[in-house]
């Protein structure tokens, strides 16, 4: 089987430790192993045809290699390729997209191909810093790396359409009744009705003013997020200049140089960066795409501090078995292959720290215990409805998360923490309460890996989202 005159199947080839490693799946209208040799040309030295350009070094040295294929049908199945480090133009990362997540959507002998994970090598990551802040400096700021409660946020709501002065006091409501953090929906940034400056000015002054009535540090995302970089750049002067130490980026919309760019000044201004994942699913719901935990890699190694991973609990696509994993690849240094959920082994190099976990989206204080089941304590609760739909306002809310958050660092049951606090009882009572057992139960799923693994064997990537991914 050959692709353009070459052949770019190997399978006695063992990837080295400098070398990529993508998992893919792919379907097309011709042999499983042909779409390979497709994708791997196409991605790294070749072209449709045989050419007289090509020589003996670039081929040996350059290409790409095909050395695993598991086949679920003729056409169809998952792809390991291995690209050698001296492929890339190691410090651009957007070559590093154009080569492995460029072209090869476009090949019409596709009808599937969706990037599952890649692992990147150590002497790759050495490049960059990884977080200024991370779990444990975020954590170190609001004061609780003592405690190792979860935090708690919320998103002011509704989305746009509340005045500076509005929201400044929804914010203070909030912070007030013991939520750590508050921020901006990814859709807020400088509309007329709500003005960047003068929202954040005045957010900050009741965020002072919090700090100060309660004796704990408090957080306000302020989103930044621009189409001009020198308006991202004076916002972020601003912030720095009023002695903040927290912006939002809405990093997927953003694209990888912006985002590099902001990252390198935040950490000199040294300042934490709270990522929000908006518009990521384009890139990972349908017949082709990519899995977010490639995308969570790379933002850790640019260096975020915070990161949207879901919920596995809440509205947002993503089952409790795939949510651990994002988890696990926030807090961890490595991980394990999991086939079943379409991931590598994964190894950080040790000088980038974790970061820390965000889960938002459908969440109220009665989703907590079951929450916690998938993420430990070292997660951001955060909960918009789930705060300002309190029968009693926001900063009855804001009380019950809070309660709720209290109740876990405590060991004790958030239902059986609502007896004692009506806070938290009305919550429970408007929004019900999801039995962490349900939880436990799908995780312990995972015990039955093998059983897992021969049904995505035999059904392929439709398995992994209709079933393994959901659970």
């Amino acid at each position: 089987m050959v692709y353009g005159g070459y052949s770019y199947l190997d399978f006695r080839y063992t990837p080295s430790e400098e070398d990529f490693v993508v998992l893919m799946w792919v379907s097309g209208r011709c042999k499983l192993e042909k779409l390979a040799e497709a994708v791997a040309s196409e991605s790294s030295v070749g072209t449709w045809t045989e050419i007289k350009t090509m020589n003996e070094y670039v081929f040996e040295h350059y290409r790409a290699r095909v050395f695993k294929i598991i086949k679920v049908r003729e056409n169809a199945g998952f792809v390991y390729i291995a690209y050698p480090l001296e492929h890339f133009d190691v410090k651009n990362f957007n070559q590093f997209q154009a080569s492995v997540l460029g072209n090869i959507f476009g090949m019409k002998e596709l009808d599937e191909l969706y990037i599952l994970d890649i692992k990147f090598p150590r002497k790759f990551q050495k490049q960059f810093s990884g977080p200024k802040y991370g779990l444990w400096g975020v954590r170190k700021y609001v004061g609780t790396e003592k405690t190792g409660r979860p935090h708690v946020g919320t998103i002011v709501k509704p989305k746009v359409g509340l005045a500076p002065e509005e929201f400044a006091k929804v914010a203070y409501e909030a912070w007030i009744n013991g939520l750590d953090l508050v921020k901006d929906d990814e859709n807020l940034v400088d509309q007329s009705f709500c003005k960047w400056e003068e929202r954040f000015n005045k957010v900050f002054d009741v965020m002072d003013k919090a700090e100060k009535e309660t004796g704990e540090k408090k957080l306000y995302c302020v989103n930044i997020t621009d189409s001009s970089i020198n308006r991202m750049i004076e916002r972020l002067e601003k912030v720095k200049e009023r002695g903040h130490n927290c912006v939002m980026l809405d990093v997927y919309v953003l694209g990888i140089t912006a985002l590099e760019y902001m990252l390198e000044l935040t950490k000199k201004y040294k300042i934490i960066v709270h990522a929000h994942r908006a518009g990521y699913a384009a890139w990972h719901r349908g017949n082709f795409g990519v899995n977010f935990q490639v995308l969570e890699k790379i933002y850790r190694m640019f260096g975020v501090d915070q990161l949207h991973i879901g919920t596995g609990v809440g509205k947002m696509e993503g089952g409790a078995l795939l949510i651990k994993r994002f988890h696990e690849i926030a807090e961890k240094h490595s991980g394990e292959e999991k086939l079943y959920l379409g991931s590598l082994d994964f190894e950080f190099e040790k000088h980038i720290a974790p970061i820390m976990p965000v889960a938002s989206g459908g969440l109220d204080p009665g989703k907590v215990d079951a929450l916690i089941e998938i993420h430990g304590k070292n997660v951001t609760i955060q909960a918009g409805g789930g705060v300002h739909g309190h029968p009693d306002g926001t900063a009855t809310g804001a009380e019950a998360l809070r309660q709720a958050a209290e109740a876990i660092a405590e060991g004790i049951p958030v239902k059986e923490y609502a007896t004692s606090h009506s806070e938290l009882k009305k919550a429970l009572e408007k929004w019900g309460y999801l039995e962490p057992s349900l939880i436990i139960a799908r995780l312990e799923i995972e015990r039955n890996s093998e059983i897992l693994n021969e049904i995505v064997l035999r059904e392929g990537i439709t398995a992994m989202k209709n079933v393994v991914w959901k659970v």
